[in-house]
């Protein structure tokens, strides 16, 4: 995709596949929200990152932030999700869990498209 291509892409709401949220990760962005009563959602996005070149970020939305031009919200099981247009197709069919590992834990992401991530399973590459 070209830059043009990347800033105007907007979803079929008929073919994009969206997103899914386990039952943990719900649990989880919600206890997040709820810490504070100025938080209202999510942002997802990918960001150039890591050994692989990319990865997910997922932060939390105040009230005072306004939705911008390039960016579409949406509702997942009472999550208020904003995410760019540009990052849409990254992020299309993508799992987010969130996993607890003796005293670790963290929001995992998984997508099937993807096929190239580093040894570290925390970047991906897109190709």
């Amino acid at each position: 995709m070209n830059e043009n291509q990347v800033s105007t892409y907007l979803p079929n709401k008929n073919t994009w596949k969206g997103i899914s949220i386990t039952k943990n990760a719900i649990k989880q962005i919600l206890f997040l929200i709820n810490l504070n009563p100025d938080n209202i959602g999510i942002r997802l996005s990918i960001r150039k990152s890591g050994c692989a070149g990319f990865r997910y970020t997922m932060k939390l939305v105040k009230n005072t932030e306004v939705k911008t031009k390039q960016e579409i919200s949406f509702f997942y099981k009472n999550i208020l999700i904003y995410i760019l247009y540009k990052d849409m197709p990254f992020l299309e069919g993508v799992r987010i869990d969130f996993v607890k590992n003796n005293i670790n834990k963290i929001f995992k992401f998984y997508n099937s498209k993807l096929e190239k991530f580093c040894g570290c399973g925390e970047s991906f590459s897109i190709n």
